[in-house]
C-alpha cells in the first residue's frame, strides 16, 4: 500500500510540474529568436489551442528541406503591418528581433508562427512555411487589429476576404521544445533599417 501511495504522489508531483510549465507559458507572450549552441528556439501558437509553445532551429539545415512529402507540416504566418493595434511585444517575431519575414508588400510590425502540435493538429519536423498576408478588405474592416491564434480563426479570416495564404514559400526543420529552453538562450536582436 506505501508503495502505491508514494506512486501516487510522484505522479500528483509530476503532473503538477508539467502543468505549471504550461500556466507558465501561456502566461506571458515572449516575442524574438534566442540561441544557443547551434540552435534558435523562438515562441509559436499551437494552432489548435492559441497558447503559446515555443520551436527549437538547428543551424546550417539544408533548405529546402530533403524529406518526403509525407513528412512535412503547414506553419502559418500571419503577418501584421506597422497599424495594426495589436502589441508588437505580444507577437512571436518583430523586425528588430527575429531574421525572417521583417518586411513584405506592407510594412510589418510583426508576425506569428502558427504550427500542429502532435495530440490536436497536423505535426512533422519538416515545416512548410505559408504566409498569411492581409487583403485590402482586411485593412479596411479592422482583421489587422485581431491576432490570429488558431487554424480555425485563420480559416474564417481567409474565408471572409480578410487574409490569403501564400505558399508555401520555403520549408526548413525545427521541432516544439519547452519554454525553458527559450528562457535559458541568449537573447538575440537584428538591425532593421
Amino acid at each position: 500500500m506505501s508503495k502505491l501511495f508514494t506512486l501516487a504522489i510522484a505522479l500528483a508531483l509530476v503532473l503538477s510540474l508539467a502543468d505549471q510549465g504550461t500556466v507558465a507559458a501561456s502566461t506571458t507572450w515572449f516575442s524574438g529568436q534566442r540561441a544557443f549552441g547551434e540552435a534558435t528556439v523562438e515562441p509559436a501558437v499551437d494552432d489548435a489551442t492559441g497558447e503559446q509553445i515555443f520551436l527549437l532551429t538547428p543551424d546550417n539545415t539544408p533548405l529546402p528541406v530533403e524529406a518526403a512529402q509525407r513528412a512535412h507540416a503547414p506553419l502559418y504566418l500571419p503577418m501584421y503591418p506597422t497599424v495594426s493595434t495589436i502589441p508588437a511585444s505580444s507577437l512571436n517575431c518583430q523586425p528588430t528581433n527575429c531574421d525572417h519575414v521583417q518586411t513584405f508588400a506592407y510594412p510589418l510590425k510583426g508576425h506569428d508562427h502558427l504550427v500542429g502540435v502532435p495530440h490536436s493538429g497536423d505535426f512533422n519536423v519538416a515545416w512548410d512555411v505559408i504566409l498569411v498576408a492581409f487583403t485590402p478588405k482586411g485593412f479596411g474592416d479592422g482583421a489587422i487589429n485581431t491576432r490570429i491564434l488558431t487554424l480555425d480563426q485563420l480559416n474564417a479570416t481567409v474565408a471572409n476576404g480578410d487574409a490569403v495564404k501564400i505558399g508555401p514559400v520555403v520549408n526548413f526543420h525545427c521541432s516544439i521544445t519547452s519554454i525553458t529552453t527559450y528562457l535559458k538562450a541568449d537573447v538575440l536582436t537584428f538591425k532593421f533599417p
